[in-house]
């Protein structure tokens, strides 16, 4: 069985593809970098290194507001392409939004090749090099950890309880591929965790992109741009079964199989 030097030179080799995704100007190398240090996070964490994990989860969140402008983007031209808002609407809305692109593009250069990343980089070689004891048991007790959070369902759960589970779902299967690299067969629960990852990512994008409309709308109304605030609000009303319906989605593939078990405070307010 491998042993974890070699995770932590897959960690590297996982962060140094990405950064160079984004060296390249790849369409995907935010979004590559940000796996990449999340993962990297979650392995540091199980392995107790505290702070290497503060290292990459800040990076990390650095880059969470220009991802999240590259899906509401993408979002806003599936928009367009079926036709929901006006030609003048989506420019209108897309210049608005783009207006922000030069500060997320810093924030990506800073992220891959400042100061932050340099030390993180260095610490993580390190690593790379000496290794860490005691790693397939602490791997195995993290994701036994991880498995246990996931084991109630989300039923009757508020907004906030959905998104830090789908960052527990992350966790969880970061934790599975850290195991199946040193040798370990994929946990019965792979499918299942599969699945909430896609359906709470689905949920969570439109979430985010109906609020990033929302505001939208308000700034529309201060300017006074009263055409744009009418159709953002006819495009509201529109995306809010949709965003029902993948909550809804993702409330259900996270009942687990058999007796449902809700979580603590389900009979609160639902969101």
């Amino acid at each position: 069985m491998k042993q974890p030097p070699a995770l932590w030179k897959l960690r590297v080799r996982a962060l140094e593809e990405a950064r160079l995704a984004v060296r390249r100007g790849n369409p995907e190398g935010l979004h590559d970098l940000r796996v990449a240090l999340r993962r990297l996070a979650a392995t540091a964490t199980a392995l107790r290194r505290a702070r290497l994990a503060r290292q990459a989860t800040r990076l990390a969140k650095s880059l969470s507001r220009p991802r999240q402008l590259e899906v509401d983007r993408q979002l806003l031209e599936r928009i367009g392409r079926l036709g929901l808002l006006s030609p003048d609407a989506l420019t209108a809305l897309a210049a608005r939004w783009d207006k922000t692109k030069g500060r997320a593009a810093r924030r990506l250069v800073r992220a891959s090749d400042g100061k932050k990343m340099s030390r993180l980089r260095r610490r993580l070689a390190r690593l790379a090099r000496k290794g860490a004891g005691n790693g397939l048991k602490r791997l195995t007790a993290a994701r036994a950890e991880a498995e246990a959070a996931l084991s109630r369902s989300l039923e009757g759960r508020d907004d906030a309880t959905l998104h830090r589970y789908r960052l527990a779902v992350k966790r969880a299967r970061y934790l599975a591929e850290d195991l199946s690299a040193l040798g370990l067969p994929e946990p019965a629960d792979a499918g299942r965790e599969r699945a909430l990852q896609e359906t709470l990512g689905r949920w969570n994008d439109l979430r985010v992109f109906r609020k990033r409309l929302a505001e939208s709308k308000a700034d529309a109304e201060w300017r006074g741009t009263v055409t744009l605030a009418r159709e953002v609000e006819r495009l509201l009303a529109v995306l809010e079964p949709a965003v029902a319906s993948a909550r809804e989605a993702a409330v259900a593939a996270s009942r687990p199989a058999g007796r449902v078990l809700p979580l603590r405070g389900a009979a609160r307010a639902r969101a």
